[in-house]
């Protein structure tokens, strides 16, 4: 498919953030998976310990910042436990304790997990639908609350900066955060865990090149002959 033209693309940037309890989708997808196999087969083992070994693992991407160089110590710490116990030959004793845990929930347990964690993220998606920042070409406005109150901000002179803090998060929903200074607020602006942050980035590249396109078509001819001498 071709990249869409960028004189096509709207002159509206609109940027929501996300909380983190987003990252506990894979648990939630799971959950039903467990609990459509319960109901199967009430007697089924896998299920019990499949979801607690994924709970676990996403308790850690929850808990933790994965940045490039925590990533490649946990891969690389990984890689030598798992040979560590290959070369100890502990490695078949270790799984044989790890199945033979056998945790034990019914099915009625993966449908509560699966409506609530369904319940939280309703709320989460509303909830970024009444707070978000949307950037044009001359104004930054965030929009919050159930009526909509409003901050402006003028683009002058607006800096922004894409930041991957977290590579698992990056991998997992491709979020990333973005960074706004403005010479109008004394802090600068963050917004966290935004999706698709590599679209927003070059939506805001986009928005804000128009508008210096724009400025430098209406220059006097007089800055110009005062420029070139």
């Amino acid at each position: 498919m071709a990249d869409k033209d960028p004189a096509d693309m709207p002159l509206r940037v609109r940027i929501r953030s996300l909380p983190k309890v987003i990252f506990f989708y894979p648990v939630w997808i799971f959950a039903l998976v467990c609990a459509l196999a319960m109901s199967a087969d009430a007697e089924a083992a896998w299920p019990g310990l499949s979801w607690m070994m994924l709970f676990t693992l996403n308790l850690f991407v929850i808990a933790f910042d994965f940045t490039e160089e925590r990533t490649l110590i946990f891969v690389l710490g990984g890689v030598a436990l798992v040979l560590g116990l290959v070369l100890a030959g502990a490695l078949t004793d270790v799984m044989g304790f790890l199945t033979s845990l056998k945790p034990t929930m019914n099915a009625l347990f993966y449908w509560m997990m699966f409506g609530v964690f369904g319940l939280i993220f309703l709320v989460a998606f509303i909830g970024s639908r009444m707070d978000y920042w949307e950037i044009t070409p001359n104004e930054i406005v965030h929009r919050h609350g159930i009526f909509r109150r409003m901050r402006r901000f003028s683009t002058e002179s607006l800096r922004w900066d894409k930041v991957i803090p977290d590579v698992m998060e990056r991998v997992m929903l491709g979020t990333g955060t973005i960074i706004m200074t403005t010479p109008y607020e004394k802090h600068p602006i963050v917004i966290e865990h935004v999706m698709r942050i590599g679209k927003i980035d070059e939506q805001i590249a986009h928005v804000l090149g128009v508008k210096q396109v724009v400025q430098e078509k209406h220059r006097h001819p007089s800055e110009d002959e005062a420029a070139s001498h």
